[in-house]
């Protein structure tokens, strides 16, 4: 007999049945012994128990009625067994409740341990601080509790000098700057919400601020593979590497594209002098005045790795030039997508909404890959805070992003987990071309909104606007001068 079949959990309900009888009628001897009538014995503390569905119901003696919602098999029979009121009203004092109440204490011990947590921030410029809350300074925004927490948290991992060793850690920047990012965005909500909504689901964001997400497209010509090596090796040698793009020659052999350092580019070959012919010798003073009586030397020769295609970064950089790297997105198959080519709509026609999908802007999403985009092929791409117009439940929308690398399905969803693929260096390109004339693009969002939606623009005034930018362009001191053009 098969354990999955219905006999067999019939059989068990019959079994779980016996046990029930079994108790009770032990119950009925001790009472028994210890003096109790017959008729105590008898006596429940209640009418009836039935359990219908995931519905447990029980008339008490006096007519009155418990019921408790998503029971199980164990509060039947606890029921059936009891013998005082009180352990029927703690069956139906139901887990939700109990639950409930676990999550009312724990938020407190949170909320004390955040007001404790919050003393850490006090030395630091960074931060102003208002009883329980904190604004980021120069913003005038107060930051979402989970980014305190998150900031507290980095903070106190450097206990012996917090206050200069934290300000260069590379995730508190990036926090820093994700935070200024948002608050130059004129919807109030993305500077509210948004860190919460990319922690929930797995988004990582990266050293200048930026966040990194997934969308699928369509493949408008065959032929990509190059495209894909190409910008999977580029990505994966400054994420997993944690190396210079620069550094790395591209070949194809045999019909299969490698990835060589510049060390193994070249090897050391004995060359025989052309002036002795190998002999080291010449006719007045027998010492070759060419390589000194040796004969050679060693002569740098290059390695055959196959056809050259090019240095790594160069290729990566002439991405949006290559024919096969053509894209276009699902639904209105108008728009041109090019891995290493900014994508992007009026904001003015995308539409601020909570909603999941169904709304215009462009879709992204972390783990939803299958969904955003129904395309064929996936695609990682880098987001500005500053651009977000919706934030969904499990996806986004914003009206600009930049493709940054091709992904295969299987590893869609994996590489933003993956802690060895660090995001935190993929984005230094796109920075420049973002704080090009920054501050009149913030200011000029701010107007536009408020023209809309007066009642939900924040106070950002033009002062606090220029901080911000201030505080984003001194990221130029770390990137590379070499500007790239992403346009």
């Amino acid at each position: 007999m098969s354990i999955f079949s219905l006999s067999w959990f019939k059989r068990q309900s019959e079994l779980e049945n016996l046990v029930i009888e079994e108790q009770m009628l032990k119950n009925k001897i001790l009472k028994k012994e210890l003096g109790g009538s017959d008729f105590d014995l008898d006596k429940k503390p209640y009418l009836n128990v039935k359990l219908v569905n995931d519905v447990l119901t029980i008339v008490l003696s006096d007519g009155s009625i418990l019921t408790k919602p998503n029971a199980t098999e164990q509060d039947y029979r606890t029921a059936v067994v009891a013998s005082t009121e009180a352990t029927l009203f703690d069956i139906c004092a139901d887990s939700e409740v109990s639950a409930e109440k676990r999550k009312q204490e724990a938020e407190v011990k949170r909320i004390q341990s955040l007001q404790e947590g919050i003393k850490s921030l006090e030395g630091l410029d960074d931060f102003e601080i208002e009883g329980n809350s904190v604004k980021l300074a120069g913003t005038g925004r107060t930051m979402p509790q989970l980014l305190v927490e998150k900031f507290i948290e980095l903070v106190e991992m450097y206990e012996m000098d917090p206050f200069n060793e934290v300000t260069v850690d590379e995730e508190y920047q990036a926090l820093k700057r994700f935070f200024m990012w948002c608050c130059l965005n004129p919807r109030a909500e993305v500077a509210n919400d948004l860190y919460e909504f990319l922690n929930k689901n797995s988004f990582r964001i990266t050293k200048q601020g930026f966040f990194v997400a997934l969308r699928n497209v369509v493949t408008l010509h065959g032929g990509v593979e190059l495209v894909q090596f190409v910008s999977n090796a580029y990505n994966k040698v400054k994420a997993v590497w944690k190396k210079s793009p620069d550094k790395y020659t591209v070949f194809l052999e045999n019909g299969v594209y490698k990835l060589v350092h510049e060390d193994d580019l070249h090897d050391d070959e004995w060359t025989t002098c052309g002036y002795c012919y190998g002999d080291g010798c010449d006719d007045e003073d027998c010492e070759c005045p060419t390589c000194q009586g040796e004969g050679g030397y060693d002569d740098i020769v290059e390695k055959e790795y196959g056809e050259k295609i090019g240095n790594l970064t160069e290729l990566y950089l002439d991405l949006p030039n290559r024919h096969e790297n053509r894209f276009t997105d699902a639904h209105t198959r108008t728009f041109d997508i090019r891995i290493g080519q900014v994508v992007n709509m009026p904001p003015e026609e995308c539409t601020w909404s909570t909603a999941d999908c169904a709304h215009a802007g462009l879709h992204f999403t972390a783990d939803e890959i299958n969904y955003v985009g129904c395309g064929d092929q996936s695609v990682l791409i880098l987001i500005n805070p500053m651009k977000i117009v919706g934030i969904g439940e499990h996806k986004g929308r914003c009206y600009e992003y930049l493709p940054i690398m091709t992904v295969s399905r299987e590893e869609s969803t994996e590489i933003l987990h993956d802690l060895d693929f660090d995001t935190l260096a993929l984005d230094e390109s796109f920075v420049v071309r973002e704080l090009q004339n920054l501050a009149e693009k913030a200011k000029e969002g701010f107007i536009i909104e408020s023209t809309k939606h007066q009642f939900n623009i924040p106070p950002m005034s033009h002062i606090q606007i220029n901080t911000i930018v201030t505080s984003l362009e001194e990221m130029r001191n770390s990137i590379s001068s070499r500007v790239v053009n992403l346009d």
